[in-house]
């Protein structure tokens, strides 16, 4: 008899999906947004309805709310909501439920209830006092008059005034609304940096600091100190995938200078992902005019791509899209000894030799010596050569190349390659000729030998 092992992952997947199927036709027919953590869940539907469940060991909280709520300046009375608006609070601790219900009529006038199971309580005597228990921590893991609570921090104790009041705060979904609306606030030079390094340092979440970095990137980006400041916020995002949404569109600012371009490529370094690495890379390359600093950087960052088919089109891009400095040749050299895949490495070598970066002496021999070294494939190595024939060389980088030939084990790409230099040889002194008659006898078949040694005859 066969045995069969079900996962937990597959009988929790069918469970939900049982559960999805039963559900009533009129709950997919509602747009909602959802963000979740273990204890902090916010649900908002498209009428405007918000709900909020807070659920750890010390508390649980359900808040369902709607229209614009204004609380009491000590945070312990609700004063006034929108007109059809209203707020429930509902907790339960020990087996004991509380809920209290606060509505708004037509004029605005406020309607309260409160409940103790499901017995009404007379709010004055009872439920005031739940309020103003409990409705300071309320706010600070809400959203809930978080305009007016930061309008009331500002004017008080201006922008710290506001910082110190998130710092009191768990939910990184608060913070960051809090964050939000401070940055809309008329901030000097000064505190707009300090805001920017204080989100960094306060929200842990990388799609909340995301979404604050890239809603404001126009006030952040206005002179190099925010700029450094932005800079420094995005080191504290940890995610591949919302660090890279945010250097691609920092990248596509003209105010950003070639020095500060350098400290976004060390960023882009943290990023573990080689088709983000690419991606930041590649956006770099299409939208910047660079200098030499940082093109020899996006030649060093490429180091560190394992996937030789990315770092191959980094590689091949800054080869056929930038000009690139002398002495960045032998760091392009390091990265190619990198690539373990003959293909790649072949295709490389293509692209350097129809790009404007032409090898000297020296720095062709260095290129033969990797291929020489890297290229296992007598074919792939042969391809190269072949290229590098069509190419106008000198009479010493001639020699080079017929001496480095010899690498190449099969009599058949051998023969052919010095086919395909003897137009060159031909034309050459005797010493180059000496070089292609040197090289051809390390073929060992006849046949082949003789195929190559007619050719400069």
């Amino acid at each position: 008899m066969k045995k069969y092992s079900i996962s937990k992952q597959y009988v929790s997947g069918l469970v939900l999906a049982i559960a999805l199927l039963l559900q009533p036709a009129g709950v997919f027919s509602q747009k909602r947004t959802v963000s979740t953590s273990s204890s902090y869940t916010v649900d908002k539907t498209s009428n405007g309805k918000s709900t909020i469940h807070i659920k750890d060991n010390s508390k649980d909280f359900k808040i369902e709310y709607e229209g614009e709520i204004t609380l009491s300046d000590d945070d312990r009375d609700i004063t006034a909501i929108t007109r059809g608006g209203f707020i429930e609070i509902t907790k339960s601790s020990f087996g004991n439920r509380r809920r209290l219900l606060i509505e708004s009529d037509n004029s605005g006038n406020l309607i309260r209830k409160f409940y103790v199971g499901s017995s009404e309580r007379n709010y004055n005597t009872d439920g005031k006092q739940w309020l103003a228990e409990i409705l300071p921590e309320v706010v600070r893991t809400t959203g809930i008059g978080a305009e007016s609570r930061v309008n009331r921090f500002y004017k008080k104790g201006g922008v710290n005034g506001v910082l110190n009041e998130i710092h009191n705060m768990d939910s990184d979904h608060v913070k960051s609304a809090y964050f939000q609306l401070l940055l809309k606030k008329n901030l000097s030079n000064k505190e707009l940096v300090n805001v920017i390094e204080e989100t960094g340092n306060e929200i842990d979440s990388d799609h909340y600091l995301t979404e604050i970095l890239k809603s404001n990137q126009k006030a952040f980006l206005a002179n190099s100190q925010t700029i450094n400041a932005y800079i420094d916020a995005c080191k504290s995002i940890e995610s591949d995938h919302y660090l890279t949404s945010v250097l691609k569109r920092v990248i596509n600012d003209s105010s950003i200078t070639d020095s500060q371009m350098e400290s976004l490529l060390d960023i882009s370094m943290q990023v573990e992902s080689d088709h983000y690495v690419t991606e930041i890379l590649t956006e770099i390359m299409d939208n910047r005019d660079l200098n030499s600093s940082n093109i020899s950087k996006i030649i060093a960052l490429s180091k560190d791509i394992g996937s030789d088919h990315y770092k191959t089109e980094v590689l091949k891009k800054v080869i056929r899209d930038k000009a690139i400095p002398s002495n960045a040749y032998d760091a392009l050299l390091a990265t190619m000894d990198d690539i373990e895949s003959d293909h790649y490495i072949t295709e490389v070598v293509k692209e350097l030799m129809r790009g404007k970066l032409k090898p000297t002496s020296g720095g062709l021999s260095k290129l033969l010596t990797m291929v020489s070294t890297h290229v296992q494939s007598d074919h792939y190595a042969a391809t190269i050569y072949k290229m590098l024939a069509r190419e106008d060389l000198s009479e010493d980088q001639l020699i080079t190349a017929l001496k480095s030939s010899t690498s190449i084990n099969s009599d058949h790409y051998l023969s052919e390659v010095l086919v395909n230099f003897s137009s060159k040889v031909r034309r050459s002194s005797e010493r180059v000729k000496a070089a292609y008659r040197a090289a051809a006898k390390s073929i060992n078949s006849d046949s082949y030998y003789g195929f190559a040694a007619k050719a400069i005859d």
